[in-house]
């Protein structure tokens, strides 16, 4: 069954009082290639006290889904992306907001931005992340979810890296695992807290087997735009704001057949 999809970005209420944009980005590209279809998913957080991190984000999420694309069109394949192949693409995601930062007249450091990138194919997955927000998956035969990287935070747990730093390279964490991912998830930090566990460092499962049950239920594949407008619903919702003020966006995909409801929907 290929990746049915939902995404969205919604933009915290400190954001809305304070008159600020939302600076989340997400944006996830499903490719057909001759080894089946692949996904690409690319979150990012602009930097709060940042004045252009809106733009640094959109601009990264565009510009690693382009690069990838590009590069699974010329035949590439997900299993032979390497640590460096990763590195080279972060370069050129930051040339793209220096462009931006020099066209502005402004500091590279005015776009400050997180990145955390997913490439799924059938048997093969690449990930890699510079910042806080986190990707967790549930592979094949698993009951429960694992997180791919933990938040990177620094001293303070609203303190991160960010890609335009000069030491993004150094701070990037790459993964490559040939394992057959079923369903997966990424996250800003806006909702870490919602979903994390960070004293034991876990998974909080009900959370993600409750959202991934409609999403499972998505009759055709690719990104659906009913369900994402239904998930920024949520994510605006009174029940979720009352518990985190920043912008926050999610990721969910699945491609198990669609069947009934989980027993965890209902709970």
């Amino acid at each position: 069954m290929n990746w049915r999809i939902a995404a969205a970005s919604a933009i915290g209420t400190s954001h809305t009082k304070n008159e600020k944009p939302c600076q989340d980005s997400v944006r996830v590209r499903l490719v057909q290639t001759p080894n089946g279809p692949v996904m690409i998913s690319a979150v990012s957080d602009g930097a709060g006290s940042a004045a252009h991190s809106e733009i640094g984000s959109r601009a990264a999420v565009t510009t690693a889904t382009y690069l990838i694309e590009n590069f699974l069109e010329a035949g590439g394949l997900v299993r032979s992306i390497g640590r460096d192949a990763v590195l080279s693409w972060l370069a050129q995601i930051q040339m793209a907001i220096s462009t931006f930062a020099s066209e502005a007249g402004a500091s590279t450091r005015e776009f400050a931005c997180t990145l955390l990138v997913a490439v799924i194919a059938s048997e093969d997955a690449v990930f890699f992340q510079v910042g806080d927000g986190a990707m967790v998956v549930r592979e094949e035969g698993d009951e429960g979810w694992s997180y791919v990287f933990w938040p990177q935070h620094g001293e303070y747990i609203n303190s991160t890296n960010f890609i335009t730093a000069s030491n993004a390279a150094e701070v990037i964490e790459f993964d490559a695992v040939s394992r057959r991912i079923k369903e997966f998830s990424a996250f800003s930090d806006g909702i870490e807290s919602l979903v994390l566990h960070y004293a034991t460092k876990t998974v909080h499962d009900p959370f993600f087997n409750n959202m991934i049950a409609p999403v499972r239920q998505v009759p055709n594949e690719g990104l659906d735009d009913e369900l994402s407008e239904s998930l920024l619903n949520y994510l605006n919702s009174e029940r979720v704001c009352a518990r985190t003020d920043d912008d926050k966006s999610l990721v969910l995909a699945t491609r198990y057949e669609p069947g009934p409801p989980s027993a965890d929907a209902a709970s």
